[in-house]
């Protein structure tokens, strides 16, 4: 059964932005570009809903998920989305949780540098050197 909702799109390297959806699991799984699943990190009711194997598919690090002291403990990889929680579904982001995640998610990102492999280059010989 589709449920439109407003939910919170997170993607690698951007700010997050509101986007409605269906409310399928077709959609969702639009969204994040497989198979979903679903944490619940945070203390307001909010699902937070990404790729369930976006690790083991080597999908791009995301955001990291901090304990109640700042710690980093988990690591998000791959576009997630923040839907909120109903009695039996996740429906819509009310305007307050979509303003007050916008700004966490939007100041915490991963700085992915991509790694080139080292060149080798042949040393050439001085005329000096044997």
């Amino acid at each position: 059964m589709d449920n439109p909702m407003k939910v919170l799109v997170v993607e690698p390297m951007k700010a997050p932005y509101e986007r409605e959806i269906s409310g399928s699991l077709a959609s969702m799984q639009e969204v994040v570009g497989g198979d979903i699943s679903a944490t619940y990190p945070f203390d307001d009711p909010i699902a937070l809903i990404h790729n369930d194997l976006g690790k083991l598919e080597g999908l791009p690090p995301n955001r990291l998920l901090y304990d109640d002291n700042g710690v980093p403990y988990d690591m998000v990889c791959g576009t997630f989305i923040l839907a909120g929680l109903g009695d039996e579904n996740f429906v819509s982001l009310t305007p307050e949780q979509s303003q007050k995640y916008q700004r966490h998610f939007g100041r915490h990102m991963i700085l992915v540098i991509p790694k080139e492999p080292a060149k080798t280059k042949k040393k050439e010989k001085n005329c000096h050197e044997r």
